[in-house]
């Protein structure tokens, strides 16, 4: 039989450990409305790994989650896949474009020089890459 706090068990009001299921969970795999621990699965969830409605984690997944390498409804994040991805307008000087015409184009509007070769398919605006 389980201790109280753990799965399997009534919630206790505040958990912590291993597994702790709780009203508010801290731990290794905290469950719970409010979690915080290494996976954490909760309602909110703050941690390493993730998982629930609103989610801040370096790897998150829920409807709304913030982080490095996320995914839900509204994401937040370098790496977010979501329907709504709120993250910062990217550089220009780093997108890639089909046509050589393109990306002189755009070192125009940016004012730089000339343009260079992103791969086999693919042109910069700019001689070089911003240091």
């Amino acid at each position: 039989m389980t201790e109280g706090g753990h799965c399997g068990s009534k919630p206790k009001r505040i958990a912590i450990g291993v597994a702790p299921l709780g009203t508010i969970s801290i731990g290794i795999v905290p469950m719970g409305v409010i979690c915080i621990g290494v996976v954490p699965m909760g309602v909110v969830s703050i941690g390493v790994v993730a998982m629930g409605v609103i989610n801040a984690a370096i790897v998150g997944m829920g409807l709304v989650a913030v982080g490095v390498n996320t995914m839900g409804v509204i994401t937040a994040g370098p790496m977010s896949m979501g329907l709504i991805q709120i993250r910062s307008t990217t550089n220009p000087r780093y997108l890639a474009y089909p046509s050589r015409e393109q990306a002189e184009e755009q070192a125009r509007q940016l004012g730089c020089e000339g343009v260079h070769r992103m791969g086999d398919r693919y042109w910069m605006p700019c001689n070089e890459h911003p240091q």
